[in-house]
């Protein structure tokens, strides 16, 4: 046998497993999801895996994704005495970050 030919059986015995892997574990999943239902669990599965095509077909979702992630880490700046008026209105504390337009 020649290498193409060991290359190209890999292949097919690999998508063949494939086309056998997937419906089991979507039953699977289906089973467990009906079991824990019915145990009154809160059903949560896993779809990290997915979040690597968003790369592939949806760059720019990506990166909305990844500068999303960026803004929930940083904290808003607290306001100093010397903010100047706006700051305290009425009851509320007002944070301007520059994100939105402030109508006063």
């Amino acid at each position: 046998m020649e290498i193409g030919e060991v290359i190209g059986a890999v292949l097919a015995w690999g998508f063949l497993a494939m086309l056998v892997a997937l419906p089991i574990s979507f039953l699977w999943m289906a089973w467990d999801t009906r079991r824990r239902r019915r145990r009154g669990e809160s059903v949560a599965h896993s779809s990290g895996g997915l979040l690597g095509i968003d790369i592939l077909y949806q760059p720019t979702a990506e990166e909305a994704r990844a500068v999303w992630e960026a803004e929930q880490l940083t904290p808003a700046p607290a306001p100093t005495p010397g903010d100047g008026p706006g700051v305290i209105d009425g009851n509320r504390i007002v944070i301007e970050t520059g994100l939105r337009k402030t109508v006063h």
